[in-house]
């Protein structure tokens, strides 16, 4: 049973009119008529004034049998492309750890040589840091295709 349905019925039950339910809140008829064929919906503050006006609680209001034969499965937060998605920023996010913390060191190694030992650094080093920081990038760029891809 839909919300419109819900209205419907509950106004009935009370023997109230559009109008009379209408006045009541301070909406045209109009609007109580697209609230109960579904063309429109209440804002939630309206919702609840609705409810306290027809005696009932806003979950009777607002529930929909049909819910109750959903599983938390079907539910959409609970999909697997949500929880791909989790997966891959997760990843993103102790890649993006693992180059910063890359970066870090290497430049703290390169000033302390530089500085407090006088040595240059060999650039087989360089190359090995670089390597390791575009692999990580490309890592990266490759997740965030993906994650790209689910939304």
């Amino acid at each position: 049973m839909a919300l419109g349905d819900n209205i419907k019925r509950m106004r009935e039950e009370h023997s109230l009119t559009q109008q009379q339910l209408a006045d009541k809140l301070y909406v045209s008829r109009q609007t109580v008529c697209r609230w109960e064929n579904g063309s429109r919906c209440p804002d939630l503050i309206m919702a609840k004034r609705l409810a306290v006006e027809l005696d009932v609680s806003l979950d009777e209001l607002i529930s929909d049998e049909d819910l109750k034969e959903f599983t938390k499965n079907q539910l959409p937060f609970h999909s697997d492309i949500v929880k791909r998605r989790k997966e891959l920023e997760e990843k993103q996010k102790r890649i993006m750890e693992f180059i910063q913390l890359v970066a870090g060191i290497f430049l703290a190694v390169t000033v302390f040589c530089r500085v407090q030992l006088e040595i240059r650094i060999p650039v087989w080093c360089i190359i090995l840091a670089l390597c390791a920081e575009i692999a990580a990038f490309a890592v990266r760029y490759r997740i965030s295709r993906q994650l790209d891809q689910l939304y």
